[in-house]
């Protein structure tokens, strides 16, 4: 798969197969800028960084089910996420 995130008028995070084909918003909703995005293939979850709700959040890699927020913070611009294992790494701007 390939995943993305959207800025704009419709913000959003997706995937589709890599030529594209079965695109599939996965995120739609309580998101503004969503910027870095990882995936932690271990537990099946992809993680993302807001910049406008200053939040890191994940859901389940294939259904995109169970959002959870991880961090919230206030006055920092997330701009990218990164896990690795039982860690995870975050820079603002």
């Amino acid at each position: 798969y390939l995943f993305w995130t959207e800025w704009g008028q419709s913000p959003c995070i997706g995937k589709a197969h890599l030529d594209g084909s079965e695109r599939v918003v996965l995120v739609s909703m309580g998101i503004a800028w969503p910027n870095g995005i990882s995936i932690d293939y271990e537990e099946n979850k992809l993680y993302w960084c807001d910049a406008r709700t200053d939040k890191i959040e994940r859901i389940d890699l294939e259904s995109g089910g169970n959002r959870e927020i991880v961090l919230s913070g206030s006055n920092v611009d997330m701009f990218s996420v990164a896990v690795f294992g039982a860690y995870i790494y975050w820079s603002d701007r």
